[in-house]
């Protein structure tokens, strides 16, 4: 037998310590725990309380992995609520997931920063757009200053020429009264009334100093007619307006163009899904008519002015395969639009398409117009208004056999 301090002395608390595990039991163990912690670290953290642990005695590894287990049985009941697979049972899945998601993360975050410099450029090429439109618009005001200065001198010229014309014609009158005058006079002479003579002698000086002033008049307008413009200036100034003309045109519609892919991404709508209340109701009536004929499709129009409290202020055509429109249209639109003074007004453009040029070429042109026609609408109606633009697409409505008849885009003004 032992002494006593070699069979009975030892520390009781050694008796209930776990027997060491092997070493394949060990690593077992190690991520078991390493999967716990992450566990219940999750939990703290939605919860907000502050885990404090200062030992992974046995007891505490075996309430934990009872915790585990059921919070492992509760996750698999509610993923089979929702038809979903139950957990794997790896002891690695859970940091698995975390290296899926810290992956994820880094590429949503290279992601953003690829966005960022997208919408950086894209920024940077709307400000390059705002500054050519300035440019374009500085220039078009100068021209037009240009062109009212040559039409001020035009009429003035104009005015002159009439005006050297008729005096001249007055003049040639006077002449012709001059000479019937001096014939009555001779006529005259011979006889004894002194009387005849000398109302003829008054006509004849009267008559000269009319025709003494009109040549004096005809002076002075020649006069001020050169210090106006002379015939090559005036010339000179017509070839240069009618160089200037074509370029302003094709400035003009460079602008309009511009403005059309600016306001695109405001003015036009994709999907009727972003109308408001009143314009959706109004779309989901016009598809029903897509193949009405022109009387039921006038009668169909007043039963959608009268419920929907919608009406057609303007149709805009436009020529096979273009999206501009003309410079007097726009006169015509801005007439509309001002008469269109109610602030609780809604302008929806609905765009139409042949079906000829393919479904996807008719589409992107059917919205470019729309939005084109919506962009100028934009530009003309007060601040408390509002316009939209939406493509109807494909239809035959307005013709069964002329394509480019139902090209048009269609104004409709609808009251909020």
């Amino acid at each position: 037998m032992g002494t006593p301090e070699n069979s009975d002395t030892t520390n009781p608390e050694a008796k209930n310590l776990p027997i060491k595990p092997n070493g394949n039991m060990l690593t077992t163990s190690l991520i078991v725990i390493i999967v716990i912690l992450l566990f219940v670290m999750l939990l703290v953290s939605m919860n907000g309380n502050i885990l404090r642990s200062s030992d992974t005695s046995g007891d505490d590894i075996a309430a934990l992995t009872s915790r585990n287990i059921q919070l492992r049985t509760k996750t698999n009941e509610a993923r089979a609520n929702r038809g979903l697979p139950p957990l794997p049972k790896a002891p690695n899945s859970a940091l698995t997931m975390a290296t899926r998601i810290q992956r994820d993360a880094s590429s949503l975050a290279a992601m953003t920063s690829q966005w960022q410099e997208e919408l950086k450029k894209k920024d940077e090429l709307l400000r390059e757009r705002e500054s050519e439109i300035a440019a374009y618009t500085q220039n078009t005001q100068r021209l037009y200053a240009q062109i009212k200065e040559l039409n001020t001198k035009l009429d003035l010229a104009s005015g002159t020429s009439e005006q050297i014309l008729r005096l001249t014609n007055d003049l040639e009158i006077a002449r012709n009264k001059i000479l019937d005058t001096n014939k009555q006079l001779q006529e005259l002479i011979g006889r004894p009334t002194n009387e005849a003579v000398i109302i003829l002698r008054k006509q004849l000086n009267d008559s000269l100093d009319a025709h003494s002033k009109l040549e004096l008049q005809i002076d002075k307008l020649k006069f001020d007619a050169q210090n106006v413009v002379s015939q090559k200036a005036y010339d000179d100034l017509a070839a240069e307006l009618a160089l200037l003309k074509p370029k302003m045109r094709k400035q003009r519609y460079e602008m309009q163009r511009m403005r059309t892919q600016i306001d695109l991404p405001k003015l036009f709508l994709k999907s009727d899904k972003d109308l408001p209340a009143k314009p959706a109701r109004l779309l989901a009536e016009l598809k029903k008519l897509n193949d009405t004929d022109k009387q039921d499709l006038n009668t169909a129009y007043e039963n959608i002015a009268t419920t929907i409290g919608a009406k057609i202020i303007h149709r805009q055509s436009f020529a096979k395969g273009s999206v501009q429109i003309d410079f007097d249209r726009e006169a015509i639109i801005r007439d509309i639009i001002n008469k269109s003074s109610d602030d609780n007004t809604y302008f929806l453009v609905v765009g139409y398409d042949s079906k000829s040029g393919g479904k996807e070429r008719g589409e992107t042109l059917c919205s470019q117009r729309a939005t084109t026609l919506a962009s100028i609408i934009n530009t003309l109606r007060n601040s408390k208004q509002e316009v939209q633009a939406i493509c109807f697409g494909e239809t035959t409505r307005s013709s069964k056999t002329d394509e480019a008849a139902n090209q048009i885009c269609e104004v409709w003004e609808i009251k909020r």
